[in-house]
């Protein structure tokens, strides 16, 4: 691989990787189908916060489908001031609930002050949902730029919005919403909710998806071959194609990313997201934008079980600036079993603020002042906290890999220098905290290999890599690998190690009870 230095050229187009994908996506009207598929999305919630003792006035529930299972809602907020507290200017919009009887809209959470006091009652979490949390849990307000406090060190993953931690597994659903919403705000940009209309068919190994939301139609094809109806079997489902060996038994369905979501240096520009919600989608990343492509690829599948797919098993994987959209699909998608991110580097699994050392010590590394230049993968209000600020995000990369827990994931990175070893390693570890907290820390692997090059799969990941399939997504073992490996040389970083002590002030909290949804129990 000839390497070029940052002056000349950007180290994308050295370390570039792009693969054939056997996705089609058409752009046209859907006509009058009608179908099983999401339902309309949930009005704006009225102003306020959390009840209690606060002033704000509680947000009513978006109109959506009928409710589903009640689960464990959040810790209730800090007090509000009595009595002096003005009704928040305005709620979130409800979430879409499915037209089969999905969850409500989510409560407005304006920022009214917030009621005090603990815990509902716990309910039932199914899982193999879109997104859990959704009717279930008051999510917090993330704070903006503006109102940011400076953090060189990585943001506590079991604080919730209102500043309370975490103290029972039950409650990690709720938690991971907050750490969503923070995520979104200032690295991602919003994930769209699912469309007003979805369908779906499957015919001659193609599953055509056609979406309408408000007055605007859309759809795109996929093919899909391998799968069985009567005995349903894994599918991996790649952003843009796979650099992995070949999984035996998996059914591999390539996804067209910028079909979904159009790279450009615009954010808010180009691809079906774009063109469905329009301004709605204006600050929305590629990166989040091709998580939304991989939840309608899901929604598809429910709906085609005649593509012959285990719903219970699917896996994503992507590698370099697709490695980052893989890890944005599963964190963003409970319905993944399991996530193989490639060498995603920045964007990835590494550490904003870790990769912003590095580049302060002399590294030749992407980092956040360089990738908004580069390309819209971030939401468009990601940029107010690049080029050394950092310290101001609310969110760091461990948090998207928190967000897989309680399912699986594996992080197959290298050690190149562009790629930040120091900070692929040590933003997993930190995300690899929540699991460990959970109990169930070798669901989530770290692998950094020794020197290779970009996107060629190494042979010294291999046993990771079938370890991972095996147990979690083919199901075929029972034993669990912790994958601990980081290899790292002067070359690649002037930080040499990842110190926990230099980047983490928060302890890993002792849980008490089991969790709500346990998809390997």
């Amino acid at each position: 691989m000839t390497k070029a230095s940052a002056q000349s050229e950007s180290r994308r187009d050295i370390l570039l990787f792009t693969a054939a994908s056997a996705v089609s996506v058409i752009v046209a009207g859907c006509g009058s189908d009608t179908g099983t598929g999401d339902g309309t999305a949930g009005a704006a919630g009225k102003p306020g916060g959390a009840g209690g003792s606060g002033p704000g006035v509680g947000g009513s529930p978006g109109l959506a489908g009928s409710p589903g299972l009640a689960g464990t809602p959040g810790v209730a907020g800090t007090p509000g001031v009595a009595g002096s507290g003005s009704v928040g200017a305005g709620g979130q919009p409800g979430a879409g609930g499915s037209a089969s009887g999905g969850a409500p809209g989510v409560a407005g959470s304006g920022p009214g002050g917030a009621g005090a006091g603990g815990s509902g009652p716990t309910g039932t979490i199914t899982g193999w949902k879109e997104d859990n949390a959704k009717g279930k849990c008051t999510v917090g307000t993330p704070p903006t730029f503006a109102n940011s406090v400076a953090n060189s060190k990585l943001p506590d993953p079991f604080k919730f919005l209102n500043g309370m931690r975490i103290s029972s597994k039950a409650d990690w659903e709720c938690l991971r919403a907050d750490l969503s919403a923070m995520l979104q705000a200032c690295i991602y940009g919003p994930k769209m909710p699912p469309p007003d209309k979805l369908t779906a068919t499957f015919s001659g190994g193609k599953m055509t998806v056609n979406m309408t939301v408000g007055s605007q139609t859309g759809s795109f094809s996929v093919s899909i071959s391998g799968g069985n109806k009567d005995k349903p079997v894994p599918a991996l489902i790649t952003c843009g194609g796979s650099s992995l060996s070949k999984l035996s038994g998996v059914v591999q369905i390539d996804m067209a990313n910028n079909s979904m979501s159009q790279e450009s240096k615009t954010v808010g520009t180009g691809g079906l997201v774009n063109m469905l919600y329009g301004s709605a989608a204006s600050k929305s990343g590629s990166l989040i934008g091709w998580a939304w492509g991989l939840s309608r690829i899901i929604d598809g599948l429910e709906l085609c079980p005649e593509a012959g797919i285990d719903l219970k098993a699917i896996a994503v994987t992507g590698c370099s600036r697709n490695g980052k959209g893989a890890l944005a699909m599963g964190a963003f998608d409970e319905r993944v079993a399991l996530t193989l991110m490639q060498e995603g580097g920045s964007g990835g699994s590494a550490a904003w603020r870790i990769s912003q050392a590095e580049k302060k010590a002399g590294q030749n590394i992407q980092e956040s002042g360089e990738i908004v230049g580069e390309a819209n993968w971030q939401g468009a209000d990601f940029k107010q906290y690049a080029n050394g600020m950092n310290d101001k995000l609310s969110a760091d990369q461990h948090f998207a890999v928190a967000l897989c827990a309680p399912r699986a994931v594996l992080l197959l990175e290298n050690d190149i220098d562009w790629l930040g070893p120091v900070a692929t390693y040590g933003g997993g570890i930190a995300g690899r905290a929540v699991f460990e907290a959970l109990g169930i820390k070798e669901r989530c692997g770290v692998s950094v290999a020794a020197n290779h090059g970009h996107c060629a799969f190494p042979g010294a990941q291999q046993t990771f890599l079938d370890a991972f399939v095996n147990r979690y997504l083919k199901r075929t073992s029972t034993t669990n690998m912790l994958v601990d490996d980081f290899h790292v040389s002067s070359s690649t970083s002037k930080l040499q190690k990842f110190d926990p002590a230099t980047w983490i002030d928060w302890t890993i909290p002792t849980l008490s009870g089991s969790l709500a949804w346990d998809p390997f129990a």
